[in-house]
Formats: structure tokens, C-alpha cells, sequence
């Protein structure tokens, strides 16, 4: 392997001295939506589609628009034909079209009322943005739908595409008679079209709303509706997975969402309809289109769906939904206001799940997903204010990240411990009122916020939004004569840091081991600067203290003594999974920030398991403990020699089973086992027992093994096998049995998670040149994310120059998400000083790289850093 690395890093410096410039080619910057923002006002579009299966479809589009200044005009329109351009009555037609724009004259336009009328014929979209199409291979129905956030409106239609350029919308659509067309509003009229195979819809003029939240979607859907007081409510999925759906529980989170949200915003529902439609190869979770919202069919089981299935499921329809709100209703002006969009709905969300649902458990699951992603982004090299710095459009996909998610909600939830539930409340209420139907910036948040509650928001904001990275606190405590001191100390790591007030609680435990119980008490505190201490009376001295134990703050605990006994003691004895959970993670920190080895935390969490009786904390043990991607024991296993790795591993699956043998019969713990049994396979003894399950030659009293879970062990032994007879039999027989696009995107992963050299090689061509292959972006990043699991790094090291090469090629025009598919599943993620070595000089050589691409690889360098460090932990074990 070392002998690859030389000759792959001599081949890098040769690729690194091509540093090619590349010049941007599409996106919208600040400063053009700026100036264009000065030009117009008070726009109205009148769009007319006529939508068929074909690989294109014919438009045309009216604009009304109030001209204020007289200057050159940018109409978006990306990647299309240009049938006709007349404005204000001048034919326009031969004006110059490209880099996905056209300038309209100064000289053409008029102070007060202008017309632009614009022909078009625009290709359906694969990628997944603009107006994408499907072909249900079940059933051959061709579905449509659309996608438009950040800057796609343009990829289906002209438009004056950025968010405070908001319009009405008016539609009109004609389509296969046997379709259904959803959009913004309900229809207010059909007719049938010259074609009498076809039909025609008409939309009637929108609320005044911003492009990316506008959609136009199409196809034979199933339909079931509803109502939730005078809102009608409709969800749609395509026929082949209706089955699947089940809508009482889709309506019922629907329903407690409105009940909560109507409230507490104090404005009803601002717009007329609620869809939400269900469709295939989303490149997100969800969208939150006006009175239009779109799901992945990732949201669809093909088993009963487990509880945390369901309460996720809950949490996506109450995040869109708080968008009509905070998003829809209310917009910011540019994209360095995306934050107060995603964090807010993500708070949102939680607490309506916390308040009006049966998933009471949701601020321990925002905790587990929301925090942790945020602590992970903040961690970067790449990390940014919750408010940032967004230069253009391009730049703004990269802001859907943990920082904007997760870490913006999270100090939305610090706020609230500060200022109390009620002010934030009002001041939330007084701000929606206030902006409604309009477009806001970050001072016009704070301001409401200050008048309600009095706090002073500027230095809070400055603090919080405005610096990025997070702060991190050393505890010391110190108890005599029934006195308890204690000292937060903290610091600020990174150039831009800075220290931050708090206010958090201190978790205190008292043990009482001769009846193996304990009892909590919490003390709130707050502290401030370098360091905060105080002195306070307790009845006994505490037997183990920690910070955050209600998940307040934001801060990183940072371990001065592990004092490892008594955390133990309290996972196993403390019935808060809350509490619990907040330690088992600052416990796992301690791994990988190298303070501990895999192998100590693995200890103590497979004799801690037994004992556990909360399912999400089954759950998190053994995903760090069996899961085969990212920092893992079961990943860390491929550091170590052949027979010891052998050796461990068939340990945890020995462990694994047992507990899988123990579980309930159908239980949500037995089918998570049951994942991380296959997970976790790769020796002789774990493969056999896979192939026995596919054969009907074992099976566990109440597991069912549905078809999607055949496909993960089918892909599973498929990355294993260079003997091909027998896996390659029963793919083929699987394919045979399941021809849904699920079952023809996991055999294709099965095909590349295949160990041999030859088809990676003719996988990453495909790749190479998604436009010119057969598959959508979605299949392609399927199969992406199986080309090279844990164990096959020796063939993935083969194609480091091939993956650099490629990234180098990569313009500015390319499809965002389709650049962070590929530049994230392909990431050379080797744990060696070597490919780290390689990465910093391509990066440091590469100036101009696509945003997606470059956060990617500066990550990438950064998780190289921290994987050398986990890996030089154990290298005594290794050793040895």
C-alpha cells in the first residue's frame, strides 16, 4: 500500500501544477440581485406549460413588472430554448443567451409598467432541480415535480430568480388527461385541450411569495384527502408505493402541526390549501413549497415503520409546515438569511413535537442529530457565523449544513433559556406580523425579540450569529463540609472565536451503591468570560457532577478527568435518557478527540447494553459501535492486522447475535440489531449466516426480513465476494423479484459494491460524465456511496489521481448537488499522513474549485487530521 501512496503522490504533484482558473458561469451573486432589486417591483408572472412524457416540455411565460430605474435588466433562464423574447411590444428575440442569462436593454425598458414575454422549451431535468422527471419502472407512469431552492426556478421557466424579487403566480397547465397538476393554489378550473388525450388546469393568481418556494408538480398520482378545520389537506405518492403510505399517520402530524402552530404564531395559515406530495429521487428531505410541500420517498417504509421512523416523519412535516410561516409568509432578503429559515423551522419543529404530539422524547432526538451535527460542522476549517457571508448562489447550497441547521437552532434554543418562552414568543408574533407576505433581515428579527423581552439582543447576536465556532468549558468542582464550589473555565478555540455568556445547568448525583440507586438534583447557572465560580450549600457532597444537563447550551465539554468509574455507575443506575445520553456522548467525544481507545469505550457500552432499557440509547450504542461507516470500532477494526481484526469482529457479532436472540419478538430493538448483525459482517462465520437468512435456512422468531432489508445484506455480501457465483445468483434472482426503482438502484449498488478493479473502473466513468449517462443523479449517488466500503481502501487508493483529475475538470456550472455527491461518497478518506499530504496541496494548488467541492476536501483534510490522531491512539494495540 505505501508503494500506491509514493507513486499516487508523485502522479498528484503533476495534477497540481495544472491550477486551472475557471471562470464562474451561471450564479446570481449579492450584488447583481442587489442591483436588480433596485431596478424592478411588484411583479406578476402568468406562466402557461403544456407538460407530456417526452424530454421536454414547451412554455411560455408573461411578466408584469414596475420598472423604478432605467438600467440593463438580468432575466435568469438556465440551460433552455429561446423560442421568443418580446418586451413592451419589441421583438428581442436575437438577443445574446448564454452562461444561463440574458440582459435585457436599458433602452427597452420604461419607469412604471413593463410587459416581458418569453417563449421557451426547457429539457426535464435528472438532477433533481427544476422541473424533474421520473419513469416509474414498476409501471412506466412518468411523474413530474419541481425543485427550485436556491436557484433552480430558472431551470424550468424565465424569471427574475432571488428571494426578495417576490410575485404572484398565475399557472396555466396542460397535460396527459389521466394526471393530476398541483401547485401553489388549488385549480380553479379544467378544460379539455385540443388533444383530447390531454387536459388543461388553471391556477388562479398566488399570495405574493419568492420564486424557490413556487411549484408546478404532475403525474398519475394517488390522491387522499382531508381537512383540518377549513384548510383542505391532500397527500400524494405515485401508484406502485401507495401501498406503502399509510395517510392517518401523515394527517395526523399534519393536524397536531396546525393545531400548535396557529397558535402559537397568532396568524392562521396564510395560505389557502396544504399538499404534501411524495416523491422520487429528492436530493433533500423535504421542501416547503407554498401550500406544496415535497417529500423523499425515503419518508415511505416498505416494513412497518419503527417509532423513531415515525417521530422523524413527524419532525419533517412540522419543519415545513413552520415554514409558511418563517420562510413563505416571511422571507429573508438574500441567502446569508438562511439560517433564521432552516434554524428556526428546525426549533420549530421540535417544540411542536414536545408540545402537541406523542413524541415527547423529541429535544433527547434534537440532542442526538441536531446538536451533534452542529458540534460536528462547527468543527471544521469550513465552519462560518450562523449568519454568513453568501457571495452568490453558488455559495449559498453550501450553507445547508449543520451550522444552519443544527447549530442555529440550538442557540435559538439557548435564547429561549435566556429570555423565557414568552418573550420569545411575542417577539416571534410581533415580527411575523410586522413582515408578512414581505421580505426581513437579521436587525429586524432582533428588534422584535428586544421589545418583547427586554434583553439586549445586539451583543447576543454579535456573539452567537455573527462569530463563528464554539466554546469550549472545563469543570472543576470541589465539596467539603457540605460546601460545593465550582468553576467553569472557558475558552474559545479557532482565530474568530470568542467567549460567550451562557447559562446552563449543572447535573449533581448522589449515589447510593449499597442499593445500586442514585438521585439528581440540577442547579442553574450562568457564567461568562475567561471563568465563572460560586460557592453553594448541599445537603451531602455529590458523588459526579456535569455541565449541560438539560441540553440548554452550546459548548463543548472538555474532560479534564474521566473519572470513568462513577460515569459508569451513572449509566447504568440514572433512568433519564436525557441525562444519559448527554454523557454516553461526551464519553464517545473522549475517542475521538484520542483520549481513549475504540476498544475501552466498546467495553464499557457492550456491558453497559444489556442493562439499558431506553431504544434510543440501544440505538446510539450500537451505531458506534457496529455501524460501518465513519468513526467507528467495527471501522477502526480495519487499522489492525488480518487475524486480529478477524478476531474482534467476530467477537461483536457473537455479542450482536446474542442480543439479537434476547430481543423482543418484532421489536424496533430487534430489527436495529439485526441491522448492525449485517452492519457489521465481513468474517467467513457472519457471511455464512447472512447467506442462510437470504436462503431461508435461519431465521429469528419475529424478525421479518422485508425487501429493502434483503437488499443491505445482499449489497453487504455483494462488497465482500470475489467468488461471484453465488451472490451473483441471487442478485439476479432478488432483480427478477423486485423491479421498483428501490430494487433497481440496490442491485446496481450490489454491482459496485462488487471488490474488483474492472467495474469500479466502468462505475466511476459513468460517473465522470453523469449527462451523457442513462441514470438520474439520484441512482448515480446511490451507487457512488457503495463503490468503496471500509474494507476495500486498496482499490479506492488506485483511483486517488482519477477522483483529483475529475474534481479538477468540475466547473461552476455544474449541478450542486450532483458536485457533493460525488466529491463527499468518493472522498479519499484513508486515515494516512500521505493522502493528507495530497489533499492539502491539491486543495492549497485548486483556488477556484466549485464551493461544493472545495468545502468537501477541506473537511476531508480535517477528518484526515483527526482519524491520524484516533488511529496513533491505538497504535500499542495495533502493535500488538
Amino acid at each position: 500500500m505505501k508503494q500506491i501512496l509514493q507513486t499516487l503522490f508523485i502522479l498528484s504533484i503533476v495534477l497540481i501544477l495544472d491550477c486551472r482558473l475557471k471562470k464562474p458561469v451561471y450564479h446570481l451573486t449579492q450584488s447583481e440581485a442587489e442591483t436588480r432589486f433596485e431596478i424592478i417591483e411588484n411583479i406578476k408572472y402568468e406562466l402557461d406549460v403544456h407538460l407530456t412524457p417526452k424530454d421536454s416540455f414547451e412554455g411560455k411565460v408573461k411578466i408584469y413588472f414596475f420598472g423604478k430605474k432605467l438600467r440593463d435588466l438580468r432575466l435568469d433562464y438556465y440551460q433552455g430554448k429561446i423560442k421568443s423574447i418580446v418586451l413592451n411590444e419589441e421583438d428581442l428575440t436575437n438577443l445574446p443567451y448564454e452562461n444561463g442569462h440574458i440582459q435585457l436593454p436599458a433602452n427597452n425598458l420604461m419607469i412604471g409598467n413593463n410587459t416581458l414575454t418569453v417563449e421557451f422549451e426547457t429539457p426535464y431535468a435528472k438532477t433533481g432541480n427544476g422541473l424533474h422527471k421520473f419513469t416509474d419502472p414498476d409501471d412506466k407512469e412518468v411523474y413530474l415535480y419541481s425543485q427550485f431552492e436556491a436557484f433552480h426556478a430558472n431551470k424550468m421557466f424565465p424569471c427574475f430568480d432571488q428571494p426578495d424579487l417576490k410575485a404572484t403566480f398565475k399557472l396555466n397547465a396542460t397535460v396527459p388527461k389521466n394526471w393530476k397538476v398541483i401547485s401553489t393554489t388549488l385549480p380553479n378550473g379544467q378544460t379539455k385541450g385540443t388533444n383530447l388525450e390531454e387536459i388543461s388546469f388553471s391556477f388562479p393568481e398566488s399570495a405574493k411569495i419568492s420564486t424557490y418556494v413556487f411549484s408546478l408538480h404532475a403525474g398519475p398520482y394517488q390522491v387522499w384527502e382531508d381537512n383540518f378545520e377549513s384548510i383542505p389537506l391532500r397527500l400524494f405518492v405515485r401508484k406502485s408505493l401507495a401501498k406503502y403510505v399509510d395517510p392517518k399517520d401523515w394527517f395526523t402530524f399534519t393536524k397536531e402541526g396546525f393545531a400548535f402552530f396557529n397558535s402559537y404564531f397568532g396568524i392562521p395559515y396564510p395560505f389557502l390549501k396544504y399538499d404534501q406530495i411524495i416523491v422520487p429521487e429528492f436530493n433533500f428531505g423535504a421542501m416547503e413549497n407554498v401550500g406544496a410541500v415535497t417529500f423523499s420517498e425515503r419518508f415511505v417504509s416498505r416494513a412497518p415503520m419503527t417509532r423513531s421512523q415515525r417521530e422523524n416523519l413527524s419532525d419533517v412535516v412540522l419543519h415545513e409546515m413552520a415554514h409558511m410561516w418563517f420562510g413563505n409568509l416571511v422571507t429573508m432578503r438574500w441567502w446569508n438569511g438562511l439560517w433564521l429559515n432552516e434554524s428556526f423551522a428546525t426549533y420549530m419543529a421540535s417544540l411542536a413535537q414536545a408540545k402537541n404530539s406523542e413524541f415527547k422524547e423529541t429535544w433527547i432526538s434534537f440532542f442526538e442529530k441536531m446538536k451533534q451535527w452542529a458540534y460536528d460542522e462547527d468543527s471544521f476549517v469550513t465552519n462560518h457565523p450562523v449568519e454568513a457571508k453568501v457571495s452568490d448562489t453558488e455559495e449559498a447550497f453550501t450553507q445547508f449544513d449543520g451550522i444552519t441547521y443544527g447549530k442555529g437552532a440550538s442557540v435559538l434554543k439557548q435564547l429561549v433559556y435566556f429570555i423565557g418562552e414568552e418573550a420569545f414568543q411575542r417577539g416571534v408574533q410581533n415580527y411575523l406580523r410586522k413582515y408578512s407576505y414581505s421580505n426581513s433581515t437579521l436587525t429586524d428579527f432582533l428588534k422584535e425579540l428586544e421589545f418583547a423581552s427586554g434583553f439586549p439582543m445586539k451583543k447576543w447576536s454579535k456573539d452567537w450569529l455573527e462569530t463563528k465556532g464554539t466554546n469550549q468549558v472545563e469543570l472543576t468542582t470541589i465539596c467539603a463540609e457540605n460546601q460545593f464550589y465550582w468553576k467553569i473555565v472557558q475558552s474559545a478555540p479557532g482565530l474568530e472565536n470568542k467567549l460567550r455568556d451562557h447559562k446552563t445547568i449543572l447535573g449533581l448525583y448522589f449515589f447510593d451503591k449499597s442499593n445500586k440507586q442514585l438521585s439528581f438534583e440540577e442547579v442553574p447557572v450562568v457564567y461568562s468570560g475567561r471563568s465563572t465560580n460560586a460557592i453553594f450549600p448541599v445537603k451531602t457532597c455529590p458523588n459526579y457532577t456535569f455541565i449541560n444537563a438539560e441540553d440548554h447550551d452550546f459548548s463543548i465539554w472538555k474532560w479534564t478527568e474521566s473519572n470513568k468509574e462513577s460515569l459508569e455507575y451513572v449509566l447504568e443506575f440514572d433512568t433519564d435518557p436525557m441525562r444519559k445520553l448527554i454523557l454516553w456522548t461526551d464519553y464517545f467525544r473522549q475517542v475521538q478527540l484520542a483520549n481513549i481507545t475504540f476498544d475501552e469505550f466498546k467495553d464499557t457500552a457492550i456491558r453497559l447494553y444489556s442493562s439499558e432499557t431506553d431504544i434510543k440509547i440501544k440505538r446510539w450504542i450500537l451505531s458506534r459501535v457496529a455501524g460501518d461507516n465513519g468513526s467507528t470500532y467495527f471501522t477502526s477494526r480495519f487499522w489492525f492486522p488480518e487475524e486480529k481484526r478477524i478476531r474482534d469482529l467476530n467477537s461483536l457479532q457473537t455479542f450482536i447475535w446474542d442480543e439479537l436472540l434476547k430481543a423482543k419478538p418484532g421489536s424496533d430493538e430487534q430489527r436495529y440489531l439485526f441491522v448492525s448483525l449485517v452492519d457489521s459482517t465481513y468474517t467467513a462465520n457472519a457471511k455464512k449466516r447472512l447467506y442462510d437468512f437470504l436462503e431461508n435456512k435461519l431465521s429469528v422468531s419475529g424478525l421479518k426480513i422485508d425487501q429493502d432489508l434483503r437488499w443491505n445484506l445482499i449489497v453487504k455480501l455483494s462488497s465482500l465476494e470475489t467468488e461471484r457465483t453465488q451472490i451473483q445468483n441471487i442478485i439476479d434472482r432478488e432483480k427478477k423479484a423486485d423491479p421498483s426503482s428501490r430494487g433497481v438502484n440496490s442491485s446496481l449498488a450490489a454491482e459496485g459494491a462488487e471488490p474488483n478493479r474492472s467495474v469500479k473502473e466502468k462505475w466511476i466513468q459513468i460517473l465522470l460524465n453523469p449527462k451523457s449517462s442513462q441514470y438520474s443523479s439520484s441512482t448515480l449517488r446511490v451507487v457512488s456511496y457503495s463503490l468503496f466500503p471500509e474494507h476495500q481502501k486498496d482499490i479506492q487508493l488506485t483511483f486517488l489521481d482519477t477522483y483529483l483529475d475529475a474534481l479538477d475538470k468540475f466547473n461552476n456550472g455544474e449541478d450542486e448537488n450532483y458536485l457533493d455527491a460525488f466529491a463527499k461518497s468518493l472522498a479519499p478518506d484513508f486515515c494516512t499522513d500521505e493522502t493528507l499530504l495530497i489533499l492539502k496541496k491539491f486543495t492549497g494548488n485548486h483556488p477556484r474549485l466549485p464551493a461544493p467541492v472545495k468545502k468537501t476536501l477541506l473537511k476531508q483534510i480535517d477528518s484526515e487530521k483527526k482519524c491520524i490522531e484516533m488511529k496513533n491512539k491505538h497504535k500499542d494495540l495495533i502493535a500488538n
